[in-house]
């Protein structure tokens, strides 16, 4: 009976028109079709049935279903009806599910799903930490801590690196920190709409060190701040003076007490007449010299040691000596060399007390002397070894040269060394670089302690002190970042000079600058014609302060100046507008008579993000800000190497021309021989000390 019903039914199927379409298949389209939805929108559903010859099928009733439950409403019915409206009213993933209604036993039901993503924008970031040029030493790295909104799941990043987001939408994240300004970048994504995006800078160092006067100023100071090595060689580097040539080049101590033993007036040593007894005894030196000095100088424990051998001494006599009733004529020259040594004692009793050069008991040997006179008698009995113008002469000469290297060596020494001492001292810079605001630097500083080591080395350490005379505008500030707590070891024993400049002395005076306003200044009048009709106000503040760091292995520099966190606010068409920008450049260290000279890169590097976007970004782009910054430039530039110079506490010879009238033109230059380098904390400059006389 079953199957006699089921063919005859079959046989109805056909109809006059032929067989009946019997659906197989059905695919619900969505319109328009995108990746994602916003609430609120109308969107077009259809079903596209068809038959086992892939043909449509129309006339089919389908039924339609929401999930979840009321995530969308229902439109005006449609004309077809295997299509829907529908206006979505949730954030998330909505499923649509059609479903055709059998017409008879033929006919099963058919079903099928189209699932839309529904959100209103990109997630919301906020952080907690950090803030904005925010000064951190936590040696674990950067700690970012946050949370994001968005009611589909969101991945959150920083620095590329996935942070877990728990079900509060809190995240929290430790990156590596580098010493100086880290620029840190935070993005969420849904994986439909715009990735969102914050970046700060961050400005991170192992440990600060307190800038702040009593007085509200910026001070920083420091024990070790300038360390100068002096080498043996800078004493005496062995090498023979040669003064057959003009200009003479000194290129050590031993060589400008050289040149100033050869052109001291011996004569005015020696007292005239030597002897004055009428009748007896009568002589006179008429002239004295010395020629081919060789000084030898060596450093000790204590000090120094000096040898000098004076390879031609020559004086001329006049006078008489009565012999047996005889009137003897001195009338002559008495020719010869002679030696002399002495310690030399360099001490400081203490940082206030003046360095002093002291030449220790001066021992003077004659090595040989001969005497040339007019007359054969006097000559025979100057060759008397014990005689009384034998002795007289040898005890006349050996006093003079005592006297004239005891008036000389530590005169020179001294001022040489001493010169270190007070070239730091109270000094005053001040700097006006409009439209940065005028700031007046002050810098101090004297030696603390003098260590030797035999035959080696004398190293001073300068205790220096920094800041300026305005009071801080960041009191808060942690301080000046140090890059290391490891005792410096910057100096190897070769060459003649070498300067160590600690990076906090330098990290000091930029932070003094900073502090005293130099980054905070009304930039109204310096916008590109392009915007500044639409610009009623324009500030530019520096939220960090700006720091030197050692350069890093893929960068050509071996120091770089960073300054982060610089936040552009405008006033852009009656609305506020922001901008954050950082710069780095790099940086060269040269000495130019006697006086530390930083050079920056003609052109910083950039970067440049939003902060708070214009209503209209194409009015007010990243490039335009980016040409502000480029017209600063040059007058920051300006600022910043001219408070980064000062004169160094270099050796300096004072007016030889009072001793020796002859060297009244030696001049000494310090010049770089060795490139910059850097090592713990400690930027060491190899120098040569050079005198040239015409």
């Amino acid at each position: 009976m079953k199957r006699s019903t089921s063919i005859l039914l079959a046989l109805a199927a056909l109809g006059c028109d032929g067989p009946r379409q019997v659906p197989t298949t059905i695919v619900v389209n969505v319109s328009p079709a995108r990746v994602w939805y916003h609430t609120g929108q109308l969107i077009e559903l259809d079903a596209d049935v068809r038959d086992s010859a892939r043909d449509d099928v129309p006339g089919v009733v389908v039924v339609w279903t929401v999930e979840p439950e009321g995530a969308a409403t229902l439109g005006a019915t449609p004309t077809d009806p295997r299509d829907a409206t529908y206006t979505l009213v949730r954030e998330g993933l909505v499923s649509f599910t059609a479903c055709t209604v059998p017409r008879d036993e033929l006919e099963t039901e058919l079903c099928d799903t189209v699932r839309v993503r529904v959100d209103d924008g990109s997630p919301t970031l906020e952080l907690e930490q950090p803030r904005p040029g925010q000064e951190l030493d936590d040696p674990a790295g950067i700690v970012v801590r946050g949370s994001v909104a968005d009611r589909s799941m969101a991945r959150v990043y920083v620095d590329g690196m996935s942070a877990a987001v728990d079900e509060m939408g809190r995240f929290e994240a430790t990156i590596p920190a580098s010493f100086g300004v880290n620029h840190v970048v935070v993005s969420a994504t849904d994986g439909l709409t715009e990735t969102a995006e914050l970046e700060l800078d961050v400005l991170w160092a192992p440990e600060y060190l307190p800038a702040l006067g009593a007085d509200g100023t910026p001070h920083l100071s420091l024990d070790d701040g300038l360390s100068l090595w002096l080498g043996q060689d800078f004493f005496d580097d062995r090498a023979a003076l040669d003064t057959s040539t003009r200009p003479i080049m000194t290129r050590d101590l031993a060589d400008v007490l050289t040149l100033v033993i050869t052109s001291l007036d011996v004569r005015s040593f020696v007292p005239d007449p030597v002897i004055d007894n009428p009748g007896t005894f009568v002589l006179r030196v008429t002239d004295a010299t010395v020629a081919e000095p060789q000084v030898e100088i060596d450093v000790t424990g204590e000090g120094a040691e000096l040898f000098v051998r004076l390879g031609r001494v020559t004086i001329q006599t006049s006078g008489f000596l009565m012999i047996e009733g005889t009137s003897l004529p001195l009338t002559g020259t008495v020719r010869g060399s002679a030696v002399a040594f002495a310690p030399l004692i360099i001490r400081k009793e203490a940082e206030d007390a003046p360095l002093v050069v002291e030449l220790g008991t001066l021992v003077v040997g004659l090595e040989s002397l001969q005497g040339e006179f007019a007359s054969e008698e006097t000559a025979a009995v100057f060759r008397l070894a014990e005689g009384i113008l034998r002795s007289t002469l040898e005890a006349t000469l050996v006093d003079a040269l005592e006297d004239t290297l005891a008036a000389s060596v530590p005169m020179v020494l001294g001022d040489a060394l001493g010169a270190i001492d007070t070239a730091l001292a109270m000094q005053s810079i001040p700097l006006d670089s409009a439209p940065f605001p005028p700031v007046t630097i002050t810098i101090d500083g004297r030696i603390r302690r003098l260590d030797s080591t035999f035959r080696r080395d004398l190293v001073a350490t300068l205790r220096t002190d920094v800041g300026t005379t305005s009071a801080s505008v960041h009191p808060g500030s942690l301080g000046v970042p140090r890059t290391t707590t490891l005792p410096p070891l910057p100096f190897v024993n070769q060459g003649s000079l070498q300067l160590g400049v600690r990076l906090e002395l330098l990290n000091g005076l930029l932070h003094s600058l900073w502090a005293s306003g130099l980054l905070d200044i009304d930039a109204t009048a310096l916008l590109p014609s392009g915007v500044s009709g639409l610009v009623s106000s324009a500030r530019l503040v520096g939220r960090m302060q700006p720091v030197l760091r050692p350069g890093r292995p893929a960068e050509d520099d071996a120091l770089v100046l960073s300054i982060g966190q610089l936040e552009l606010e405008l006033t852009f068409m009656g609305e506020p507008v922001r901008f954050g920008m950082s710069l780095e450049a790099g940086v060269d260290i040269d000495l130019a008579s006697s006086r530390l000279a930083i050079d920056l890169a003609e052109t910083p590097r950039l970067r440049i993000w939003t902060l708070q976007a214009p209503s209209n970004p194409r009015l007010l782009t990243p490039s335009t800000v980016e040409t502000l910054l480029l017209d600063l430039w040059p007058d920051l530039r300006a600022s910043i190497t001219g408070g980064l110079a000062f004169d160094l506490p270099i050796p300096a010879i004072g007016d030889l021309g009072g001793i020796a009238p002859d060297l009244a033109g030696l001049t000494l230059a310090l010049d770089r021989d060795a490139p910059l380098r850097y090592r713990r904390g400690v930027l060491v400059l190899g120098a040569q000390l050079t005198g040239r006389l015409p």
